[in-house]
């Protein structure tokens, strides 16, 4: 691991070669995981980059690449106006899949792009219909959930230089896709309960196995094993965001009141909440006051209000995130047609909320607990 500096040098020296005005940086907790370094040496790589003018920062905003007067030249020749962009996603109720298409949607028209957008409720005809489609500069899918078929793929490769995938469902392909590990959220969350002074926490999340709640999964058996004093339970949920997961969710915490309506956790984190309005007045009718009787953190959007409702304590990634990643990961790709396929993960957001308080007496604590 000698060399793993140098590495990382080289790394973010290709990044800004290739690099727009206004392109975001990897996070310092992203390259210091990937590269296996510390916080020191990558801020130090940082400083380099901002000496040379490469990179500015922005309060409140973050680190940018401010790209050479050569690459703009470049980019002037390269890039042709008016490009066209498929967004082709499943027609699903859920606010953070809109508000992501709508980001790119006004991504690419502000840049002069076109812009067709496809939504569709059966594969096999949405297949059809691609087939008698023009072909496209780039198109960027957003699977919810649903299986990729590997026809849907070829077809769409025939059909667009550029593909880009919403989910990490396809590292390994040749295909640029933007995702979210849940299991860094998780662990935060489970982090900031335990200093509440909890040590029964409950995770919720939907029992269909897609590699994002996979991973968060197997990270939520690593913190039970490296942490036996705290009581990790699961809740597996039977539905997805879509399908009234919040009245499931309720259901099964309702099944695991004792007797005298107390639950075997005072704490819950809770993935695939849409609604967090209605997720508080369902439990709330259950005789369930949240974080009287039971502190909520959410894993989710940061971004969008109708998940976190102004209240919760949320812990994910942010929906403008989302969208940055995916039009620069198109925009590069456009670039640089040979550049390795790339999975990136968004960066850990954290929303403070009003729904974590420690745990009362009359709750499931251990003593001792502050």
């Amino acid at each position: 691991m000698a060399d793993t500096p140098s590495a990382l040098h080289r790394y973010l020296d290709e990044l800004a070669r290739d690099a727009e005005t206004g392109d975001r940086l990897p996070s310092i907790r992203d390259l210091m995981r990937r590269f296996g370094v510390s916080q020191a040496i990558v801020t130090r790589a940082f400083d380099a980059l901002r000496e040379r003018g490469a990179i500015s920062s922005e309060v409140g905003r973050g680190t940018f690449f401010q790209a050479s007067e050569a690459r703009v030249e470049r980019q002037a020749v390269a890039l042709p106006a008016n490009r066209s962009v498929l967004l082709l996603h499943r027609t699903v109720s859920l606010q953070r899949s809109r508000a992501l298409i709508q980001g790119l949607q006004r991504r690419f028209t502000d840049a002069g792009h076109r812009v067709l957008e496809v939504s569709y409720t059966d594969s096999e005809h949405a297949h059809e219909v691609l087939r008698g489609l023009p072909s496209f500069d780039a198109c960027l899918i957003q699977s919810m959930f649903e299986t990729i078929t590997i026809r849907m793929l070829a077809t769409l490769r025939d059909k667009a230089s550029v593909l880009a995938v919403d989910g990490a469902v396809l590292a390994g392909l040749d295909v640029d896709a933007v995702g979210i590990e849940w299991g860094e959220p998780l662990a935060a969350a489970t982090d900031l309960l335990q200093r509440r002074g909890h040590q029964r926490i409950a995770y919720a999340t939907t029992a269909h196995p897609f590699l994002a709640n996979q991973l968060g999964l197997k990270r939520w058996a690593q913190l039970r094993n490296a942490q036996p004093q705290l009581d990790l339970q699961t809740l597996a949920v039977p539905k997805l965001s879509y399908e009234d997961y919040e009245a499931a969710l309720v259901d099964l915490i309702k099944t695991r009141q004792d007797a005298a309506g107390q639950l075997p956790f005072s704490a819950l984190v809770c993935w695939g909440i849409e609604d967090g309005n209605r997720f508080r007045d369902l439990l709330s009718g259950r005789g369930i006051e949240i974080p009287t009787d039971l502190s909520v953190v959410l894993l989710g959007r940061t971004d969008l209000i109708n998940e976190h409702a102004g209240f919760f304590e949320t812990f994910g990634c942010s929906v403008a995130d989302q969208v940055d990643l995916l039009y620069q990961a198109i925009h590069r790709r456009w670039e640089r047609p040979t550049r390795p396929y790339l999975l990136e993960l968004l960066p850990l957001m954290h929303r403070v909320g009003s729904s974590v308080a420690k745990p009362q007496d009359r709750s499931i604590a251990v003593a001792g607990a502050t």
